[in-house]
């Protein structure tokens, strides 16, 4: 398929210029109004009133507008957008019997924007018209498997599409955990740290993560499926009738449309059999992101107080002199931390060393040593743990606060001046959240003053969130 055979050469124009976030807003604006129209188009009056009320809240973008009169009036923007858009192939716009202008999206550009659309709501980007319901798919695979009927070649190939779509959102869930974890290192503030952990908690783990491993767990449908699939596999007449549906594509040759019928069901149960491992990997990917950040916080709130802190804070003093002056400037102001004085002395010693006498070694075994510093360290880190950040210290800790309300702020358990610990205590309080501690989090748009950082406030609310 050549792909600018059927979408023009300059159709991604207007994704692509000085005005594009102006020109998406429009088009979405206009889409939504075509799609509660008539099958048969919109009229024209109706899209450039679409258009103005994006031109209204945007005024300041309005100004920078090409092709146009900073001064020229909303209307007549409207309408130069309208005609970008039908110069790009988005819309074409024809006047009917009445001689009314009747505006239609083209086919192409259909599609785009209900991938446009879909990326716009997605709740993995902090969305919450959409959810994403992993068993949706996996269900109706199952509903179509169980229910006997003859289209047994219609019931495969729904039953691999709706599994093709289940793994797209894995996947989706899976790079966006990979995106998450990259944050880690790109980001050196506390304050950009918990912020994206609370994202990543309401956005990813409550919308996606959670659902998968809780009510929208497959494991209890995948055993049916694969055995049906099996099943169909061992009956001739149902693989006779399945194979009829591939033989426009092998050329009428039956042996060959058996072949491909018996792959797609295999490529259907290799699915299914590796979802655990999928998931596997996706939990690892959670740890790890869940781990890694608090670690990292954990070290920015003790900087001040280790070598490896006192250097990451002159790193960073340099690298804004260099920012804001100059590289040598930045250098000349750093350079007498790290001057040493040298002495000179002369050691009349010769530096000859004679070879001493030769021994064999003899061999010696290895006893474990249980209370090596590294030992003794990991049984420091997991009695803190227990004491201060275990799942029962954090519910009994919360229980306190909702004896007397349902809510808690962010800020009523940190203040400008709140020890290390209590930092750490709201983080685990973050990563906990869920149907089984009996509370979630709610993002607000408030800020927490700390004397290390700022942070946005959140909600800790009791109960379970209502999809």
């Amino acid at each position: 398929m050549e792909l600018y055979k059927i979408i023009p050469q300059n159709f991604f124009s207007i994704l692509n210029c000085k005005n594009q976030e102006l020109y998406v807003k429009c088009l979405m604006s206009v889409f939504r109004s075509y799609e509660q129209g008539s099958v048969l188009g919109m009229d024209k009056t109706i899209a450039q009133q679409a258009v103005l009320d994006v031109l209204e809240v945007h005024s300041a973008a309005v100004k920078d507008l090409e092709d146009v009169e900073a001064s020229a009036p909303l209307r007549d923007k409207a309408a130069l957008i309208l005609r970008r858009f039908e110069e790009c192939e988005w819309i074409d716009i024809d006047v009917n019997n009445d001689y009314v202008e009747v505006l239609n999206f083209r086919d192409y550009a259909i599609t785009v924007m209900q991938a446009l659309k879909t990326i716009g709501t997605d709740t993995m980007y902090g969305y919450d018209d959409e959810t994403h319901e992993f068993r949706g798919y996996i269900f109706t695979a199952y509903t179509l498997l169980e229910h006997e009927r003859s289209e047994f070649g219609m019931v495969v190939d729904q039953v691999y599409k709706n599994t093709i779509a289940f793994i797209r959102e894995i996947r989706k869930l899976d790079s966006r955990l990979k995106y998450y974890i990259r944050t880690i290192i790109l980001n050196s503030e506390i304050r950009d740290l918990i912020n994206l952990l609370v994202n990543y908690k309401v956005e990813l783990v409550d919308q996606a993560y959670s659902r998968l491993k809780t009510s929208d767990n497959v494991a209890k449908y995948k055993l049916a499926i694969v055995k049906k699939l099996e099943e169909y596999q061992q009956n001739p007449v149902i693989m006779d009738m399945i194979s009829r549906e591939y033989l426009v594509a092998a050329n009428n040759n039956q042996d060959l449309a058996k072949i491909r019928a018996n792959k797609r069901i295999d490529d259907i149960i290799d699915i299914y059999n590796s979802l655990g491992y999928i998931i596997d990997e996706i939990d690892k990917k959670n740890k790890i992101y869940v781990n890694s950040t608090i670690a990292k916080i954990k070290f920015l709130l003790n900087d001040d107080e280790n070598v490896i802190g006192k250097l990451n804070t002159i790193l960073r003093f340099t690298a804004e002199n260099v920012k804001k002056y100059k590289t040598d400037f930045a250098l000349r102001t750093i350079t007498p931390l790290f001057t040493l004085r040298n002495h000179g002395v002369i050691n009349n010693n010769s530096l000859y060393t004679p070879r001493g006498a030769y021994v064999h070694g003899e061999g010696q075994f290895l006893f474990e040593n249980v209370l090596t510093p590294s030992n003794a360290l990991q049984e420091a880190f997991y009695k803190e743990f227990e004491t201060n950040y275990s799942e029962e210290v954090i519910k009994k800790f919360l229980a306190a606060f909702f004896r007397n309300q349902s809510i808690i702020r962010a800020s009523e358990l940190i203040s400008e001046d709140v020890a290390d610990e209590a930092v750490l205590r709201l983080l685990y309080i973050l990563v906990y959240a869920g149907e089984e501690m009996n509370y979630y989090i709610q993002p607000l748009d408030t800020t927490i003053h700390h004397k290390k950082f700022r942070m946005s406030d959140f909600q800790i609310i009791r109960g379970q969130k209502l999809s």
